[in-house]
């Protein structure tokens, strides 16, 4: 994955080069393709990161009951900026542009009987995102806009980007 070299030169604090070693070798010790319904142990995911002012907006996760970043699964033969946006506009009716990718991490998903979905991880890819504030459609999902002192700790440091 060259986005994994790409992101260990980008200049964020957040950036942990030992972390992109750690996904490209499960990436290399799986079989692509890494795609819901294809691989059972890894998926490829997008999430957006968008602010408004200084403030990041959260969706109500309707499985983990957590606030989390506008995310889904990349679909089969779709890039996962495209993913990022069209999570967005589906879990909040935002629409957005520019997608640029800032992070990418590991994440343990638990298993989800509804879905007939075992225990997994996910290749996330986080993109942040200029948002249009055009609302597009209806959310799917309940959403918030965060301060920093009231975002998850994981989400925090994605304060930095305000800066760049």
């Amino acid at each position: 994955m060259a986005e994994l070299h790409t992101l260990a030169l980008k200049n964020y604090a957040f950036n942990d080069p030992s972390k992109y070693q750690e996904i490209e070798q499960r990436v290399n010790d799986q079989q692509p393709p890494f795609y819901r319904g294809l691989n059972a142990e890894l998926h490829l995911s997008a999430s957006t990161v968008v602010f408004r002012d200084d403030q990041l907006l959260m969706v109500k996760h309707p499985y983990l009951h957590q606030w989390l970043l506008p995310a889904g699964h990349v679909e089969y033969e779709e890039a996962p900026s495209t993913t990022a946006l069209r999570e967005l506009l589906e879990e909040t009716g935002l629409t957005g542009v520019n997608p640029i990718l800032v992070d990418i991490n590991l994440i343990n998903i638990p298993a989800n009987p509804v879905k007939h979905e075992s225990a997994h991880q996910h290749i996330d890819c986080r993109y942040w995102v200029q948002p249009t504030f055009q609302v597009a459609e209806t959310a799917e999902l309940s959403t918030r806009w965060v301060s920093r002192a009231d975002a998850p700790v994981e989400f925090q440091h994605y304060f930095e980007l305000l800066n760049t």
